[in-house]
Formats: C-alpha cells, structure tokens, sequence
C-alpha cells in the first residue's frame, strides 16, 4: 500500500511538468486570423512548435534575385509588414513535401483565388527576410525601391483545396 501511494505521489508531482512541454493548438478563424497572425509575428517564440489549422490562399511570391516563394496569405492593411503605403500579405512561407495548389488571378482584388484548408507546425520562431520591389499607388512595381518583408516558414502536414470559398474574407484587418 505505501509503494501504491509514494507511486501515484511521484505521478501526481510529474504530470504538471509533463504538460509543461506540451505544444498548443491554433485553429484560425475568420474572426481571430488577423490577430494572431500579427501576434505571431511580433512574438514568435510563444507559437513555435505549435500546431496550426487555417484557411488561407496560395500566393507566389518573387525576389529581387529571383528566387520564388509560394505562400499562405490573407490581403491586409498596409500599416503590417509593408512600408510602401500599399496594402500587403500576412502569412507564411509554405514548406510541404508534396506539390501545393497555385495561386490564380494573384493580381485581382477578388476573392477568386485558389483558396487552401492547411494544418500543420510553426518550427521555427526565425524569420526569412525577402528583398522586394516596392509597389506604386497603381499597383505596378517601383524597380527604383526595395523593402524586406519577412515571413515565418510554416510546414504544411495537409492541404484541402476549399471548393466554396464565397463565405472566406480575402481581406482581413481585426
């Protein structure tokens, strides 16, 4: 009896700092996208190792050197990540070890895209700076300036291509 007891006392006192290490859960909502995509980018660290699930749509995206990156993004206001004045993207660089959705009609402001259900982890809490041209007021590139936006990788576990979309906010600012 006092082994069952020194037992279930020695498992009482681990179990709490067994949850210590557990990851949490994110399931973005239309409602709560934009608030913890903002809180992600100024801290990270609380998310790394977490699991998120989100709808979000494929956006191609080039650097001034070439190099190309298919993101999940949102359209959102400019005061987040870009400097030129113009409205910008919030989201991630999609790492997956299948082939992603393309993006379509990536220039419109319509809600016509290829929108994506995504689960999967945040590994990292490091950013990737991307070199950019700045846009103009008509939405055409200024070669003549370049910005940085950065973006956290974000490791894509399963991709659903959402069929009906109309009900999804292309823009989001809250």
């Amino acid at each position: 009896m006092k082994r069952l007891l020194c037992l279930l006392l020695a498992l009482a006192l681990c179990l709490p700092l067994a949850a210590c290490g557990k990851t949490k859960n994110y399931v973005l909502t239309e409602d709560t996208f934009f608030l913890v995509m903002t809180n992600m980018q100024y801290y990270p660290e609380q998310y790394e190792g977490s699991e998120l699930e989100f709808d979000c749509f494929t956006y191609s995206l080039e650097d001034i050197h070439g190099n190309k990156y298919l993101c999940g993004v949102r359209k959102c206001s400019a005061e987040f990540g870009c400097v030129c004045g113009n409205d910008t993207v919030i989201g991630f660089i999609l790492d997956a070890p299948f082939e992603l959705p393309a993006p379509r009609n990536q220039s419109e402001a319509s809600v016509e895209k290829t929108w994506v259900h995504l689960k999967g982890q945040l590994s990292s809490a490091e950013k990737e700076e991307i070199e950019i041209h700045s846009y103009l007021p008509d939405g055409s590139i200024n070669p003549d300036k370049i910005e940085t936006i950065k973006f956290l990788h974000f490791n894509v576990e399963t991709c659903d291509l959402i069929e009906d979309y109309q009900n999804l906010a292309f823009y989001v600012n809250k």
